[in-house]
């Protein structure tokens, strides 16, 4: 019986991990900044940046929770305006959302196979997972380019969030009937456990419990609402696409982590 070689950490672990938390650094901004949650800074109903760290920690475990962890403390800083030790706290939050999902593959010792293989839906599926990721990010460009104008611009944004999320949630759907039915049952189960726990250490970290909390306590169901619900549809969507294009890239290159850091 031939010994599993142990893996090590390499540059190339080390430059995505530090590529990944910059790019969320900036579509964390962006999308706070475009899609906020009234009152609260750093929080947005459309947190791009998870699309990013969550899919990450899938395919490389602990890096995906750090660049979650760093974007969102660099996020509290500026432009949230908070201080170190607040966002020091808080930013544990999109720790949690990467590393959830990433736990639930690892100990549950599931291969993330997000291939699908079987006649029609081998067809149907990666156009509404595209699909549904195309409709969802042509939303979010007339938000940002004519948004401020209002009508119809608004109405426009907000149907594309909804009709993309429908089509890749059937694309979920696809996957978990005709797909790795492990594969997607963790993963669906991961992106709806993972946004309810980030959102409430998130909601709460920034409301009820910090040092000080930098908002009032009253604003704890308006922040937590928004923040699932925008991850629901972040993960939902944009995440999904991700998974579904890359994670043959990371297997083929040697990127994909099995265990925690290699």
């Amino acid at each position: 019986m031939t010994e599993k070689v142990k893996r090590k950490v390499t540059w190339m672990h080390i430059v995505t991990f530090v590529f990944a938390t910059a790019v969320a650094y900036v579509l964390a901004v962006v999308s706070s900044l475009i899609f906020p949650v009234l009152g609260a800074p750093g929080v947005s109903a459309l947190y791009v940046a998870a699309a990013v760290y969550v899919p990450l920690g899938v395919w490389m475990g602990a890096w995906g929770a750090l660049a979650g962890y760093f974007s969102c403390f660099f996020l509290g800083l500026y432009p949230s305006g908070y201080t170190v030790v607040q966002s020091l706290v808080w930013s544990f939050a999109d720790f949690l959302e990467a590393i959830v999902p990433a736990f639930l593959f690892r100990a549950l010792r599931v291969d993330p196979d997000f291939t699908v293989k079987r006649g029609w839906a081998a067809k149907l599926f990666p156009v509404l997972i595209s699909l549904g990721s195309i409709v969802l990010l042509l939303g979010i460009v007339v938000q940002v380019l004519w948004g401020s104008l209002g009508e119809p611009f608004t109405s426009i944004y907000v149907y594309s969030v909804y009709t993309g999320l429908a089509l890749a949630v059937l694309g979920l759907l696809v996957g978990l009937a005709v797909g790795n039915a492990k594969t997607w049952a963790t993963y669906i189960v991961g992106v709806v456990l993972t946004s309810f726990i980030s959102g409430l250490w998130g909601a709460g970290t920034l409301t009820l419990f910090n040092f000080p909390p930098p908002l009032p306590a009253a604003a704890f169901w308006p922040v937590f609402v928004g923040w699932v619900v925008g991850d629901l549809i972040v993960l939902s969507v944009l995440s999904t696409a991700l998974l579904v294009a890359l994670t043959p890239v990371f297997k083929r290159t040697g990127l994909y982590v099995e265990g925690w850091w290699a």
